[in-house]
């Protein structure tokens, strides 16, 4: 169950460092240059093809973490 958290966690602070440094940067170089619609339908636009591809990008970082570690403690 400890091992789940960690992963589970891992996964978390994953997806949320990607989304937070991809969130920032759209917001410095884009941001200024939009109208008040276009950053709503961009907003909106986001959320519904970042997100999901942060979360799947999380998770894949998270095997992968898991699948050395397992490797690791294997030859131990």
């Amino acid at each position: 169950m400890k091992t789940l958290i960690i992963y589970l966690s891992l996964a978390v602070v994953t997806f949320i460092i990607n989304f937070a440094i991809y969130n920032f940067s759209f917001n410095l170089q884009v941001t200024p240059f939009l109208h008040e619609k276009q950053r709503v339908d961009s907003g909106v636009l986001m959320l519904k093809t970042t997100f999901p591809a942060y979360l799947v990008s999380s998770i894949v970082i998270t095997l992968l973490f898991y699948i050395v570690n397992k490797r690791r403690n294997s030859k131990a």
